[in-house]
């Protein structure tokens, strides 16, 4: 039997997947293509060689896949918005650059053992609910990689913008939170919609990373924007 605490994260990242679903979703992610690899991710890329295996956790209509396969790595985009996947699917057809893309339920990965040199998480694991499921959530994804196989994890925090976390609890909080039972500090909603996302401070994002199997390696915040690299 499914618990209610199981049901209730079902419901928080089924409330994510409607929100990429939706068209406004689409067309920002599409017109995100544009903007191919970011500075810090190529430096990433390129200590590995070409024709190595990535894989792009929350690749969205697959801005970083496409630059990524133009380069010659052997790119698999996932997301768990399967009209963003399928989005991504009909620009590779169409530009004819060979990028594998899947839809994939939270929390296991649709992979095998030690399947992948390196892999990217660009603001996904902020919509992973629970801390428990989120430590459980990298394991997984050190499982599918390969030894000593490391994550680019970049993800927006709150330490420029907010002073705690009681400044969330606001209008647009109260609305939804009655809904749920299980929500944990730091939890919140888009404002305006139902739709889960975890806040973060960045110290509390190195704990929860720490906790995990995972090497946190040259973390680096600058005003909003953590970035880090996981080693396995």
């Amino acid at each position: 039997m499914t618990s209610s605490s199981t049901q209730e994260s079902l419901r928080l990242l089924h409330s994510v997947k409607d929100k990429y679903n939706g068209p406004d979703e689409l067309d920002i992610r599409k017109g995100e293509l544009k903007n191919g690899i970011r500075e810090a991710e190529q430096a990433f890329a390129g200590k590995y060689p070409i024709n190595s295996r990535l894989l792009d956790i929350g690749c969205a209509t697959g801005r970083l896949c496409f630059a990524l396969a133009r380069q010659g790595y052997d790119v698999t985009g996932i997301d768990v918005a399967e009209k963003q996947i399928e989005q991504a699917g009909r620009t590779a057809e169409a530009e004819g650059v060979d990028v594998t893309f899947l839809q994939y339920e939270m929390p296991n990965l649709p992979f095998p053992d030690a399947s992948f040199a390196a892999a990217f998480m660009g603001n996904v694991y902020c919509y992973v609910p629970h801390r428990a499921s989120r430590i459980a959530f990298l394991e997984e994804v050190a499982r599918v990689l390969r030894p000593h196989g490391k994550v680019f994890l970049s993800q927006t925090v709150l330490d420029s913008v907010l002073e705690s976390y009681e400044d969330l609890y606001d209008d647009n909080h109260r609305k939804f939170a009655p809904d749920f039972e299980t929500l944990e500090e730091g939890d919140g909603f888009v404002l305006g919609a139902p739709q889960f996302l975890h806040f973060f401070f960045a110290e509390d994002l190195m704990a929860e990373l720490e906790a995990s199997s995972f090497q946190v390696v040259s973390p680096e915040l600058k005003k909003s924007d953590f970035k880090c690299v996981l080693r396995k």
